[in-house]
Parts: structure tokens; C-alpha cells; sequence
């Protein structure tokens, strides 16, 4: 005969009977939050420098 999941028979330790659908989504949304967190942070830094536009050629200098 079976126990019921979540008893506790004698000097054994309760059956973890996990967590609730809703609260492995919640964890999975946080997760996948902070990884976009780190990414955001990180794209960046490996993200090549943009080079200085080069000025105009043939327009005469300004000479004082």
C-alpha cells in the first residue's frame, strides 16, 4: 500500500512534493530577467567602437 505524497510516516523526513506551476514560472521569468540584465551589460563592452566621422575634403580652412 502507498502513502500519500507529503506524509510523514514515523521517523522519515516529509516528501517534498516540489512547488506550484505558477512559482516555477515566476523563477524562470526572474532568471531569464537577470540574464538579460548581464547580457545588456556586457554587449556593449564587445561591441566595436564607432569611428570618428572624417570632415568634408575641398572646403577651404578657416585660417585666422
Amino acid at each position: 500500500m502507498q502513502r500519500p505524497i507529503g506524509t510523514v510516516d514515523g521517523d522519515d523526513w516529509p516528501v517534498d512534493r516540489g512547488r506550484p506551476l505558477g512559482l516555477r514560472l515566476l523563477a524562470l521569468v526572474g532568471a531569464l530577467s537577470f540574464l538579460m540584465l548581464g547580457l545588456s551589460v556586457v554587449v556593449p563592452l564587445l561591441a566595436p567602437r564607432p569611428s570618428l566621422p572624417q570632415p568634408p575634403r575641398g572646403l577651404p580652412q578657416a585660417t585666422a
